[in-house]
């Protein structure tokens, strides 16, 4: 995970645009600084920038520190408040 102590999250939807095209992932963890996301195929390329709308809510961009197959672990430019996190996990329980 790109951060410590990482809540583990019911599978949040989310979009990712990258290089103008949009792929749905699922962010399986996240933070305030970061997020794992799975998609469905590989991630092709350490990307230096993205756009996620996670839970079609919050819009943060990022960029691809680590993948893994299909798994990528993303850092955002910014943050996401935890409050919001926690209202995201409240819902999904």
């Amino acid at each position: 995970m790109v951060s410590s102590s990482p809540i583990p999250a019911q599978p949040l939807p989310a979009l990712c645009q990258i290089d103008g095209l949009v792929r749905v992932i699922t962010v399986t963890s996240i933070t305030p600084d970061g997020c794992t996301a799975d998609a469905d195929g590989i991630w092709d390329d350490d990307h230096e920038f993205l756009r996620l709308t996670i839970a079609g809510q919050a819009e943060v961009n990022g960029r691809v520190v680590r993948r893994d197959g299909a798994r990528a672990d993303i850092r955002f430019y910014g943050q996401i408040s935890p409050l919001v996190i926690e209202n995201w996990m409240k819902r999904a329980a």
